[in-house]
Formats: C-alpha cells, structure tokens, sequence
C-alpha cells in the first residue's frame, strides 16, 4: 500500500481574527497548515516545502504581501500562492499575478469558502491526497 503525503499549507495573515476564519475553513480540507503574522517567519519556515500559501497584502513586520511573494519565488517556484486580501486596487490582481501569486482574492463575507475551494483544488493539483 502507497503511503501518501498530507498537503502542507501556509497562512501569512497578521489579524487573528482573520487566522481563525481561514482556520475554520481549512481544518476540513486535512493536512498541515502552518499559521504565519509576518513575511518573515513565514521565509524562515519554506524549508517544509509547502504546497500552497495563503498570504495577506499587508503584513505586520519589515515585509508586505509582494515582498514576501519576490522572496518566496526566489526559494520555492512550485508553491501555489494564494493572495487573500483586503487590498484594492485597479490592477492588484494583474500586478500580483505578474510576481508570482497564482491567485489573488479579495477579503469579504463569501470569499472565505472561496478561498477553501481554492486551496483543495490547488492540493488536488499538486498532487497531495485531500484525505489519507
């Protein structure tokens, strides 16, 4: 029998409010998933190799959203980056897209369903089981 490897996902989020929401939403998908308040430790941390990464724009620390996007690039190509952010912008979701981020989603009241849709086909993909 094949043993297989449980996805790995990140969250770069500094507002805890918003770590609990994305939490509920993805404790169903399985897995690791790793909790970050800033660019920084999250940088730190891509030694586990993760699959996917939810990250915010605006981030507490030295490093925003595409600071840590630039960084994670240069370390982890294969990473499935999901900005989940408030930020608005005319062409946030064409710039972010153009360093890296593979999605870009904004913050509201249905988005965070949205989000776990994203994140379970992103593990589909990958090629990480959903459930063991």
């Amino acid at each position: 029998m094949e043993l297989k490897n449980s996805p790995i996902i990140f969250v770069v989020e500094d507002n805890l409010f918003y770590q609990h929401l994305i939490a509920k939403e993805l404790e169903s998908i399985g897995g690791d998933i790793f909790f970050y308040t800033n660019g920084e430790s999250c940088l730190m941390d891509l030694h586990r190799n993760p699959s996917v990464i939810v990250m915010d724009y605006n981030l507490d620390g030295e490093m925003n959203g595409l600071d840590t996007l630039l960084q994670v690039r240069l370390i982890n190509s294969e990473a499935y980056v999901i900005l989940f952010s408030s930020q608005k912008g005319l062409n946030t979701k064409e710039i972010l897209v153009k360093y890296g981020s593979f999605d870009f989603l904004e913050k509201n009241n249905l988005s965070f369903r949205i989000l776990k849709q994203m994140v379970t086909c992103a593990t589909d993909e990958s090629g990480h089981p959903l459930h063991n």
